[in-house]
């Protein structure tokens, strides 16, 4: 074959590869756990059965692989139901850029996506990867602190925590006499001084910091130089999303924008972040679904809920759980 058809045999081969991996990891966005007569598979976003009831277990779909149980053992399968990586740990958890965290006897560790351990399990627990690196706690014997490592396992040196966070938009939490913030340096950007500090998004963070040696901290947010952009005047704080961040005063919660101001006034006994357009609010012991303009779009009648992912939310009423779609349309029911 010639150089030039070689070459663009060679860019056929990648652009059909690029196309059937969006294809897989956009066919698993639309896929969702149910439970059949104490088997679990998964339905499509109309309710069908996609991947036959089958394992003990089952996860939803991130990075184009789902968490399934056989046995007492996890493992992983594709979009077509296709067992990837054999069922063989105690525990596993979602993947991440590319890799996820799994625990066997000997501790906890990470694998890649043809199921190769390539951080070794030793640990005690750990973070999701970002940015490249992992926060992880050293078993008791080893003092059981915190520190991070990269995705071969190796250690960012002298850092030792006594609690430490995933890294998000290149900073990460962690905990010595107070919570600081560090970059994927390992250096200290943020001094150790909040009383509690959340994830960064929308370039912004929610901390607590102590008013008063008899008062409770307050809540506001801070840029990543540490400047308060929202001082701290809430009680509890979450983290942006979709551009709003749940906050709560006198006891109820609302939502604020990025500039601080108060888009839905508290008024929820609960609230939690939006997702797909729409956040889970509680009200008067009951769950329902709120807009971004604070109009109520699912009555609040549910006992539990769980926020919406590709147009379906799971919740439950009683004993029974349900998938609903956003005009609260139920597409599939079973009995827990």
């Amino acid at each position: 074959m010639k150089p030039k058809n070689l070459a663009i045999y060679a860019l056929a081969v990648i652009t059909l590869l690029c196309l059937y991996t969006t294809t897989e990891a956009s066919r698993s966005d639309a896929l969702f756990p149910v439970r059949v007569q104490g088997k679990w598979g998964y339905i499509d976003k109309t309710g069908k059965l996609d991947i036959q009831p089958q394992f003990v277990g089952a996860k939803p779909f991130y990075e184009g692989l789902a968490q399934v149980k056989v046995g007492d053992k996890w493992g992983y399968i594709d979009p077509n139901g296709k067992m990837i990586i054999d069922p063989q740990f105690e525990y596993n958890r979602p993947f991440s850029t590319g890799l996820a965290g799994i625990r066997e006897e000997k501790g906890f560790g990470y694998i890649n996506k043809r199921g190769k351990i390539v951080v070794r399990p030793f640990f005690a627990n750990g973070t999701s990867f970002s940015d490249g690196y992992a926060a992880v706690g050293t078993p008791s014997c080893c003092g059981g602190k915190w520190i991070y490592i990269d995705r071969k396992g190796l250690m960012i040196p002298n850092l030792f925590f006594l609690q430490g966070n995933k890294f998000s938009e290149g900073l990460a939490a962690v905990k010595l006499k107070g919570w600081g913030y560090i970059d994927t340096n390992g250096k200290y950007v943020i001094k150790s001084q909040f009383e509690a500090a959340n994830d960064f998004s929308h370039g912004l963070a929610s901390t607590a910091y102590r008013v008063g040696h008899n008062q409770p901290g307050k809540y506001g947010f801070i840029d990543k130089t540490g400047k308060w952009v929202i001082q701290p005047t809430f009680e509890r704080a979450g983290t942006f999303s979709e551009g709003l961040a749940r906050i709560r005063i006198n006891d109820l919660w609302g939502y604020i924008n990025t500039a601080g101001d108060i888009v839905i006034s508290p008024q929820f006994e609960n609230a939690n972040e939006f997702s797909d357009g729409l956040a889970p609010v509680k009200i008067n012991g009951k769950w329902g679904y709120v807009n971004k303009a604070g109009k109520i779009v699912i009555e609040p009648n549910l006992d539990r809920v769980y926020s919406y992912s590709n147009g379906l939310a799971l919740v439950q009423v009683d004993n029974q759980f349900s998938y609903i779609d956003k005009t609260g349309k139920v597409v599939w029911q079973y009995e827990d």
